[in-house]
């Protein structure tokens, strides 16, 4: 080996040393830098010279030392696992944040609790049995049934306008996401031109990149991977976000009917962005991201009780043959569409913690205002004490339309229908006793058909104590009659091609709610509040109790607000009184609340723990970097003395052989 190769060898290690001192020095310079990753170089041996072949062996020497690779030392695994833990957190801060409104809303609507507001109607309904002639409590009861439904209002208007408002979160998040790809997609660009020809890393773009990625897991879950050219190719339940140098955009949609955002992707072809259909899971790492947080919190449209399965009653007399006998047939049919409703339930209402809230909400509103104006204006039962009646023959009559034109109205002899119960029902305390006034009434739709006949109209099984058939209709006195037909929610009044008017039944999905009994259709009767006198109760002198005071109404109002009266939730079987449901309600939105934020409490640890042993190994640790700032000077000091000697034998042979 000559004395040049030896020079080349000693400054070979100076360069190797020199490059490691930059490198440690680069490290301690970047201590504080977020999401910089700990450089270390790694050396190789230069090729072998061989100089010297015996039988024995083969002599070689080494020519120098050289910098191979100055690499990043990280954890893939828990880098994944981190991003996993941080979109899951996010997810569940979401959930917890709409709860916490949800709270907040109902706690204080407009400075009064909604709770004071049903104690109120209680009380009220106390002071009328004990003086229902008096004016004023009949006044004051009123306005507290007013007062109910403005609460009830101001509270679910506060819920659908959060819902609503919610919209401008998604949008932002999904600017944030497209802005983060475009980066990443840049990124990609510059890392594969970098490292091309194979000399160096593009360490601090990787750094970047990584600082990227783990801020976009907060707002989505995604997997990954990186290609030969190190290019990271991130997806999202397998649709592209971002392909080597090319990002995907995701976009907003408003949905037709309520306004509300979807994300959908914007020229992929994928669709929408997540499949907001299933109820959230952990397992499918569904429950992940802020923006998937907020989507399932927020659901899909405003939520009314409708949406909430009724589970058939076996006692129903619907079940019940014409010979008395059970019909199993045909419970068994009900109860397997009520199975099929409750998974939907599972999935889209009570999968969000906002449409939850509003259906359960809706349903104790229309639960009490049913019962009120059932007990003010009560429907016929049969024999049977079923509530519908089957009329022993078709009914034809005339009725007026919306603008008060007289139409013809039939009713068919096969199918049933509620009636006002003109006999027992009470009447008003005004000088015509009129019956049939509604406390709360939809705007949509008033209470009953008002249908004039020429005839009594009967039913084979709404007899009296001696066999005889009951008149259904009013007796006007005139050769006229009545019947008051009630228009039942999700049926509608349409005309035949005949030109004749009749109810059109529609399914649970039937999207327009004028007809039902929700929050935002409802207004106490504007004929009660131009005239208190309209209020029915007064008994009926049909019934022989002309003049008198109907009592008996309020003991049915206070024992029917003591009852039971529905399940909170299709997959509990516990049935609840209007007050205990309301505090059921309440409680169980707490309840989540605290299991949601003891997730986040888990999920952010368990974040920190994983970042901990992130940081354990790509960050940057002062004193090993001191110490490797020693190791390349002493290496460097090394190689340099090596080189002295190297250059003293070289003067030496210079001088002497010369």
């Amino acid at each position: 080996m000559s004395l040049f190769t030896s020079l080349q060898n000693g400054v070979s290690g100076l360069n190797a040393a020199s490059a490691g001192l930059n490198t440690t020095s680069h490290n301690l310079a970047n201590t504080k830098t977020a999401g910089y990753t700990r450089q270390q170089n790694i050396q190789k041996d230069m090729y072998y010279q061989t100089f010297k072949v015996t039988n024995n062996a083969t002599m070689k020497v080494g020519m120098g030392t050289y910098v191979a690779d100055v690499r990043q030392i990280r954890d893939m695994f828990l880098d994944k696992e981190y991003r996993l833990q941080v979109s899951r957190q996010s997810f569940y801060e979401k959930q917890v944040e709409c709860e916490q409104e949800v709270e907040d809303i109902f706690g204080e609507t407009e400075g009064v609790e909604f709770r004071n507001s049903m104690e109120s109607i209680w009380e009220a309904v106390q002071n009328l049995s004990t003086n229902p002639e008096s004016v004023v409590n009949r006044q004051l009861f009123i306005a507290q049934c007013e007062s109910f439904i403005e609460t009830a209002k101001n509270a679910y208007n506060a819920i659908t306008k959060y819902q609503t408002g919610l919209n401008n979160e998604v949008a932002k998040q999904v600017k944030e996401i497209n802005s983060i790809a475009d980066q990443i997609a840049d990124l990609n660009k510059v890392i594969a031109e970098k490292e091309a020809a194979g000399i160096e890393n593009a360490n601090d773009y990787r750094d970047q990149r990584n600082l990227l990625m783990d801020k976009l897991a907060g707002y989505t879950y995604y997997t990954y991977n990186e290609d030969v050219d190190g290019k990271v190719q991130i997806y999202i339940d397998d649709a592209p976000l971002v392909i080597e140098t090319k990002s995907f955009h995701m976009k907003t949609e408003s949905a037709t009917q309520t306004g509300m955002y979807n994300v959908v992707w914007e020229d992929s072809g994928f669709g929408e962005v997540y499949n907001t259909d299933e109820a959230y899971s952990t397992a499918k790492k569904t429950d992940t991201g802020s923006l998937l947080g907020i989507l399932t919190a927020r659901g899909k449209k405003n939520a009314v009780y409708s949406d909430i399965p009724q589970q058939p009653d076996p006692n129903d007399t619907k079940y019940q043959k014409t010979d008395g006998s059970f019909n199993q047939d045909l419970y068994d049919e009900d109860y397997g569409k009520y199975k099929d409703k409750v998974e939907l339930y599972n999935n889209t209402t009570g999968n969000s913690i906002l449409t939850q809230a509003e259906a359960q909400f809706d349903l104790l509103i229309h639960g009490v205002v049913t019962m009120l104006n059932d007990i003010f204006c009560p429907n016929v039962k049969d024999d049977s004490g079923s509530s519908k009646i089957q009329f022993n023959t078709a009914v034809e009559g005339t009725t007026k339309d919306e603008v008060g034109n007289d139409i013809t109205f039939k009713l068919d002899a096969t199918k049933k229908y509620k009636i006002l119960d003109v006999k027992n029902t009470p009447v008003g305390a005004d000088d015509d006793e009129t019956i049939g006034t509604e406390l709360f009434t939809r705007t949509g739709s008033s209470r009953y058909t008002k249908i004039t006949l020429t005839g009594q109209v009967y039913a084979d099984n709404y007899t009296d104590e001696d066999g005889n058939q009951i008149g259904l209709a009013k007796d006007n006195g005139d050769g006229t009659f009545t019947l008051y037909v009630y228009n039942e929610e999700n049926v509608t009044i349409e005309k035949g091609t005949d030109g004749k008017y009749t109810y059109v039944e529609h399914g649970d999905d039937y999207t327009e709610k004028t007809s039902m009994y929700t929050i935002t259709n409802l207004q106490i009767n504007p004929d009660i509040l131009a005239d208190y006198s309209l209020l029915p109760i007064k008994a009926n002198s049909a019934g022989g109790d002309s003049g008198a005071y109907a009592q008996e109404i309020y003991k049915e109002i206070l024992t029917a607000w003591k009852s039971d009266f529905a399940v909170l939730d299709p997959n509990t079987k516990t049935s609840y009184t209007y007050d205990e449901y309301y505090n059921e309600m309440i409680g169980n939105f707490g309840s989540k609340g605290k299991v949601w934020q003891t997730v986040v409490d888990n999920q952010e640890k368990l974040a920190q723990e994983v970042e901990s042993k992130r940081q354990q190994v790509s960050g940057v640790s002062t004193d090993e970097e001191l110490t490797s700032l020693l190791t390349y000077q002493h290496a460097y000091n090394a190689a340099s003395r090596y080189i002295n000697v190297v250059n003293q034998m070289l003067e030496h042979l210079i001088e002497r052989l010369g």
